[in-house]
């Protein structure tokens, strides 16, 4: 596992920002999302949405979506209040974003 999380949060109304063991920034209009995938292929869904406020989750289903990574729900790094989640993905995990 990494020992650095992967962090993703919406900022302003429109910008989804990952930081952490990848560094990002996606623009999104309402809603985004992107997959988690490790080297050894495991997959993780996370979206964001943003009605007046931000909602993360995160989605796994399917085969290979389900990985053992501890996830944690919490505050964004800058802004009391703001929701955020951190994922400790393997070394060399990338983020790919959905489109469509």
């Amino acid at each position: 596992m990494s020992t650095e999380p992967i962090i993703i949060y919406g900022a302003s109304d429109d910008l989804i920002e990952v930081e952490g063991a990848i560094s990002e920034e996606f623009d999104c209009s309402g809603k985004w999302e992107g997959v988690l995938e490790s080297p050894d292929g495991w997959r993780l869904g996370v979206t964001a949405k943003f009605t007046g406020e931000w909602e993360i989750a995160v989605v796994a289903s399917g085969e290979g979506w389900y990985p053992d990574w501890p996830i944690q729900f919490t505050e964004r790094p800058d802004r009391e209040g703001d929701p955020a989640v951190k994922i400790w993905a393997p070394e060399g995990t990338t983020l790919t974003e959905v489109k469509g």
